[in-house]
């Protein structure tokens, strides 16, 4: 993949179900931002709770080293697809359509793995 001289970067370990953390790694690019993880969900490119727990600025399962990057990465998503994308989820939960809860997770995903 090319990458321009404006790209950015942060690695965030994150505690979950396995004894060793996961990897949440933030690419940002101009107006496109990469979300990928190493949990199990994010390795299939599916739905990930530690990026998006990253993405809402809840540093709960941020290892202590890494706590001062979320604030970072949650600036970087301001204008891009994974942004809008997340804001689709977030209206879809406030009206309780289960249909719609699971085509905006899937959305989601998408745009975090672009």
């Amino acid at each position: 993949m090319f990458r321009s001289a404006d790209v950015d970067e942060l690695t965030i370990r994150v505690k979950g179900s396995s004894a060793e953390p996961y990897e949440t790694t933030f690419i940002k690019d101009a107006s496109s931002l990469t979300a990928l993880c190493t949990c199990p969900a994010g390795s299939f490119g599916n739905f990930c709770k530690h990026r998006i727990a990253i993405l809402d600025g809840d540093a709960g399962a941020v290892l202590e080293e890494d706590l001062r990057k979320v604030p970072t990465v949650v600036e970087w998503m301001a204008g891009t697809d994974v942004g809008a994308a997340l804001a689709e989820l977030r209206e879809a939960e406030s009206r309780k359509n289960k249909d719609d809860v699971t085509t905006a997770k899937r959305k989601l995903a998408r745009a975090m793995n672009s």
